[in-house]
């Protein structure tokens, strides 16, 4: 599909990340639709991160270095990379140690064109593979690993945990003000996004792999809600569950609430009481819980 597509600017935050960076940098620079610019915000690296990526910025004047004099995190880090990114881009999330497919800004930005009016946040996310540490394939679909079905995913299910990973997606101008609007850094941007995206802005989905993300053991933004737990640690969780002894979903719940408060004004009267009906579940016994999750999932 040939489109004329907007100005992209990728958006690379990093910290301590020499092992994996070049690869990543390489894989941006070989995308077959190149971006505007790349932004690069290191968040005060210890390693050597910030020397190698110096050495790109003689190179290729699109490489924008910017190092942090104290450590923000890793959303207020993205924020801060997003800022500065030229106005009325599209944007383009990169995790440090990830690997791009050539094809990915070309295929996201098609179907950005189709959404985007201008007006409405919008946001363009895709499939990916995972990889090691040492670039083997651990599963060719995270999706299917996962058992996410993105025909499925709607807000409701998304207030049961977030599935689009934050890597993949496109966002548009209208969406990046959004992610500025952000109040509470308790929160991955790429959840809070996705909520934007499945209330009232708009969404596309490619099934496609269009990245190589890495799994490892120094994962920042690694989530642990893709972590698959044994089958002992599953009937501990659930013991300790049925006691009281662990609260289930707490992260969701006060996730909801946040973004509740923040855009009531903004939702339609049904998403309105998708809000209030998964936030009267809170104080509800695990069983109930766990019986109504298997419901909306349904």
């Amino acid at each position: 599909m040939n489109m004329s597509h907007k100005n992209i600017s990728v958006v690379l935050t990093t910290y301590n990340g020499s092992n994996y960076i070049k690869k990543q940098i390489e894989s941006i620079l070989n995308q077959t639709v190149f971006p505007d610019e790349i932004i690069i915000c290191d968040d005060n690296s210890n390693d050597d991160t910030v020397s190698q990526l110096n050495t790109y910025t003689n190179t290729n004047p699109r490489i924008k270095i910017f190092v942090n004099d104290k450590q923000l995190g890793a959303v207020e880090n993205f924020k801060q990379a997003a800022k500065l990114a030229r106005h009325g881009n599209w944007l383009s999330f990169s995790d440090q140690d990830d690997i791009w497919i050539p094809q990915k800004l070309n295929k996201l930005s098609d179907e950005m064109q189709l959404i985007d009016d201008g007006i409405t946040p919008a946001l363009v996310y895709s499939d990916l593979a995972v990889i090691d540490k040492n670039d083997n394939v651990i599963s060719t679909s995270f999706w299917d690993k996962q058992k996410i079905r993105p025909n499925k995913i709607n807000l409701a299910t998304l207030l049961y945990g977030n599935v689009v990973t934050g890597c993949t997606m496109l966002i548009n101008y209208q969406m990046a003000q959004e992610l500025f609007c952000m109040e509470n850094n308790n929160y991955l941007h790429d959840e809070w996004l996705s909520l934007i995206a499945y209330s009232f802005g708009k969404v596309k989905f490619l099934n496609e792999r269009l990245v190589l993300y890495r799994q490892h053991e120094n994962n920042i933004t690694f989530s642990e809600d893709y972590m698959v737990p044994g089958f002992i640690e599953s009937i501990k969780d659930d013991f300790n569950y049925l006691i009281g002894k662990k609260k289930f979903l707490p992260h969701q719940f006060n996730l909801a609430k946040a973004f509740f408060l923040q855009y009531r004004s903004k939702l339609s009267s049904k998403q309105i009481s998708i809000f209030e009906s998964f936030l009267n579940m809170e104080n509800k016994n695990y069983i109930t819980q766990r019986i109504r999750r298997r419901i909306t999932y349904l």
